[in-house]
């Protein structure tokens, strides 16, 4: 993509702004309960993190966490609720979950978004991202991990809001390629 703009940081923001548009496209109506299950492989962002992203795409809605085998994570003496509008499930393929818990999640909520890890979710699942058809192949699990979670909170319709990038120094490129002072006479 040729720019207007000359630094890498700069497209990158643009690229990234429009990638954003696609995802505002996948949020769903009417959402007050999110239920999320948490991977076992690993956690892309810590839950209070997590929370943020998800009460920007979602602002009225209260969020609960629960593990692959149902437990509740949060403050002590609450559960995670009953019914929710909108369960997003972090699970991977061969990660320990009780018999059924694809289809519990359906029961529970309006709109379910997961990974496809087996057991029918395609069928289950309003939105499933199959990730062996997406050619994620980091040789880091974690870096993985992040990627697919990333993509399975888009089609929740959560964006990603990075915290920054590094980019290249560009001090000595950038002074070269501005054009020249003129004097005042």
């Amino acid at each position: 993509m040729q720019s207007l703009i000359g630094d890498p940081e700069s497209q990158h923001s643009l690229s990234w702004m429009m990638g954003q548009k696609s995802i505002l496209s996948n949020r769903f109506p009417e959402v007050h309960i999110v239920l999320v299950v948490l991977s076992a492989a690993g956690l892309v962002l810590d839950i209070p993190s997590l929370t943020q992203q998800i009460h920007f795409a979602y602002p009225k809605a209260s969020v609960h966490f629960v593990t692959t085998n149902g437990k509740h994570l949060g403050s002590e003496g609450t559960d995670a609720p009953l019914e929710a509008d909108l369960v997003i499930d972090l699970t991977g393929p061969h990660q320990r979950q009780s018999w059924f818990f694809a289809k519990k999640l359906r029961q529970r909520a309006k709109f379910v978004v997961g990974r496809d890890a087996g057991l029918f979710r395609k069928k289950i699942y309003d939105r499933v991202f199959n990730e062996k058809s997406e050619l994620i192949e980091p040789s880091d699990p974690l870096i993985r991990e992040r990627e697919v979670q990333k993509k399975v909170l888009a089609l929740a319709g959560v964006p990603w809001v990075p915290s920054g990038c590094a980019t290249p120094d560009l001090a000595e490129t950038i002074a070269l390629e501005l054009p020249p002072l003129k004097h005042a006479a």
